[in-house]
């Protein structure tokens, strides 16, 4: 079963575009459909199981590209993102018993996020620029708090003791900036929120049942969430509900999201009477394919791309334990051997200037 700090998109390339059949004089040349890519190239970071240790890692193509850490202590990549050829990873380890977040440059350390002797946690990652953003958490006055860090020192934080708060992904657009995950202030239950800069933005959910927030998109001026409501799959429109994704009678979580000219793609779980999850891939609020490997093994997906009919998503294959896999539609594309893949960055490349791999 998925538990809060089990070894997760972060960052998110989005594909918006809008088009019009209307060419008369009087309206705007309309824009285009985006091309369709003629080759990709897929980053993953998650982390390989070697001698019973967690190892960081990252893979492109299905070849492992970087190990993060060397193996003598567990650690977790949660996010990556690839601006220019440069590789950001973010995540957390272990470190002389306490958790530590920590960001990576191309397969080295570039920060270390958390205060010394505290626990702190890395979730996401984004680039603007010279810049970088990481999100995650620390513990502040012995409360969890949500935390996101820009050029590895503290931006902003959400909430004081004795609140407690979680930012699970990140959004940079433009000179904005919006972090999202789940805040416990004087109530019984968390609530999903959604930061803005270094102030509240929305609350997507009332208290009564937890909330939580995983996955942000923004396209054409329009910002959904992805997460859970209850025990229901949730995707938000500007703060109000536009799918439940799943019925409510088991647990369930969106995990991702990705638009691709006006089509919402959704990737996510819910959990099997067996209870193991089982990911699925919605489109447009529409179950559309399951994620397995044919067998009986359910599946965990964290992140999700899409140009037209190529659909790509990377998680975690049960079948004898945890495998880090990406699945092309519902089919395997990467089974990266044990371990799980938390986060996916998709680099497309065109025929005019193809320089990629499948």
């Amino acid at each position: 079963m998925f538990t809060l700090f089990a070894p997760l998109l972060a960052a998110l390339l989005f594909n918006a575009a809008c088009s019009s059949d209307d060419s008369s004089p009087d309206t705007p040349t309309p824009t285009p459909p985006t091309p369709q890519p003629t080759s990709y190239d897929i980053y993953v970071a998650g982390y390989k199981t070697v001698s019973s240790k967690a190892v960081a890692t990252v893979w492109k193509n299905g070849e492992e590209l970087y190990a993060l850490t060397d193996g003598s202590t567990n650690a977790w990549a949660y996010a990556l993102c690839v601006v220019d050829g440069t590789v950001y990873t973010a995540g957390y380890e272990e470190q002389q018993g306490h958790i530590v977040a920590c960001l990576w440059e191309n397969g080295s350390l570039k920060y270390t996020l958390g205060a010394a002797g505290s626990n702190s946690y890395a979730m996401a990652v984004a680039a603007a620029g010279s810049d970088v953003y990481a999100a995650g958490s620390t513990t502040v006055d012995g409360s969890l708090t949500a935390t996101v860090w820009k050029n590895g020192t503290v931006l902003y934080t959400y909430s004081v003791s004795p609140a407690t708060s979680q930012a699970r992904t990140l959004l940079v657009s433009d000179s904005e900036l919006y972090a999202a995950g789940n805040l416990l202030t004087g109530g019984t239950q968390q609530v999903a929120q959604i930061w803005q800069g270094a102030d509240a933005f929305r609350t997507l959910t009332d208290g009564t049942t937890p909330g939580d927030i995983r996955a942000l998109c923004l396209a054409a001026g329009t910002l959904y969430a992805a997460g859970s409501e209850g025990e229901t799959a949730t995707v938000w429109q500007n703060g109000t509900t536009l799918y439940a994704l799943t019925d409510g009678t088991t647990s369930a979580e969106a995990m991702s999201l990705w638009m691709d000219n006006g089509t919402l793609y959704t990737t996510g779980y819910y959990t099997k009477p067996d209870f193991e999850e089982q990911g699925v891939v919605w489109r447009n609020g529409t179950q559309l394919f399951t994620l397995t490997d044919d067998t009986s093994g359910g599946s965990l997906p964290y992140a999700i791309a899409a140009w037209g009919d190529d659909i790509f998503t990377a998680g975690t294959l049960f079948h004898n334990g945890r495998h880090a896999t990406v699945w092309k539609g519902s089919g395997i594309l990467y089974a990266l051997g044990r371990g799980e893949a938390m986060a996916m960055f998709v680099v497309p490349h065109y025929a005019e200037n193809d320089s990629g791999s499948n």
